[in-house]
């Protein structure tokens, strides 16, 4: 059975209040033979050992970054290295209990075949999904989202998903959002009292997903789908908006092509929504990390990762911004956007 909920600070008392969006643009970060690298979409450039701090390469570790504030997850499914949270800006690093067992891993999970599912779902190797808060972090593995508090040994279970759907896991102004992948359905918890606050149901009539992102913000949520059977090559065929904040309805998925003066920004693992700016961001936009494979003569294969772009009112046309981060061997994983601490303004 799940947890029952543990009382703590609310929202407000968490986070002081309302927060605002930042116009800072991301960095993309991944791992590679040379250790983990960033590329600043604000500089256009790589960062150097005078902007962070090493991380050298460890073969079979995982490291998938929470978008902001700069804090990394590193693990792995091995149980080789013990887990831990790093900020590779400052170097610092805190424990972490080793990653616990889904209930998919446990007992049976029901599985009805008239029920649709993603057929390819962009998320982190083996369904791992995470991020974090001040009073602790949040881990999603197979069907079941777990919470440890920061220096705590226990992982609590918060949350189990319909038909071992695999999630993500977003934290924005004081609340994590649970999207379950093969669902499409959104839980969203406060992250004091670890309590559902609200849930979101499906897109109506969504159908078969290929796979989708969501993006929270502290007034309203973005879902972006696409549908299977719909056009290769572009990030998303539709895109929703739902209000959870003050709103006197349950929130529900509404088609939206225009979000105001703010962009998106997507991966595997998790979304966020920053304010458009002229020197920055984009209004109306949806920035993605592409992965592009090369072969070389020898037989060598690599990736070269530049970002992608493309409007909310025509998601097939997809610009790019011709990044030059160099070649890496695809073994080291999947890249990530991550902000630095002391440019996120986010806690």
């Amino acid at each position: 059975m799940l947890a029952p909920p543990v009382p703590e600070m609310s929202m407000e008392t968490e986070h002081g209040g309302h927060e605002e969006e930042s116009a800072m643009l991301p960095c993309v970060a991944f791992a590679s033979e040379h250790g983990y690298k960033f590329f600043s979409l604000a500089h256009m450039r790589m960062l150097n050992s005078a902007d962070v701090r090493p991380m050298p390469p460890v073969l079979g570790r995982r490291l998938v970054p929470s978008p902001y504030d700069g804090m990394v997850l590193a693990t792995d499914v091995c149980y080789r290295h013990p887990c831990h949270l790093v900020d590779p800006f400052t170097g610092s690093r805190a424990p972490l209990s080793d990653l616990p067992i889904p209930f998919s891993e446990k007992e049976p999970v029901g599985c009805l075949s008239d029920e649709p599912r993603l057929r390819c779902a962009r998320v982190t190797d083996d369904g791992l999904a995470w991020d974090w808060s001040r009073r602790g972090v949040m881990v999603a593995r197979g069907d079941t989202a777990f919470f440890c508090e920061h220096g705590g040994e226990r992982w609590m279970p918060v949350h189990q998903s319909k038909l071992g759907s695999p999630m993500t896991v977003n934290y924005r102004g004081g609340l994590f959002f649970v999207l379950e992948l093969r669902t499409l359905k959104t839980t969203i918890i406060d992250a004091g009292t670890l309590q559902a606050r609200t849930k979101i149901p499906a897109p109506p009539g969504f159908g078969d997903v290929d796979y989708a992102y969501l993006a929270p913000s502290t007034d309203d949520t973005i879902l972006l789908v696409h549908r299977a059977g719909d056009s290769d090559g572009v990030v998303f065929t539709k895109a929703y908006r739902a209000r959870h904040r003050d709103s006197q309805r349950p929130p529900r998925w509404r088609p939206v092509l225009d979000i105001g003066d703010r962009a998106v920004f997507v991966d595997g693992a998790h979304g966020f929504t920053v304010t458009a700016d002229p020197t920055g961001a984009k209004a109306n936009r949806a920035y993605v990390i592409l992965a592009h494979q090369l072969t070389h003569p020898c037989g060598r294969l690599a990736v070269a990762y530049d970002v992608g772009f493309t409007d909310l009112t025509r998601p097939e046309r997809m610009g790019r911004l011709n990044l030059n981060t160099g070649e890496v061997e695809p073994m080291w994983g999947r890249p990530h956007w991550i902000i630095p601490r002391n440019e996120s303004g986010r806690r």
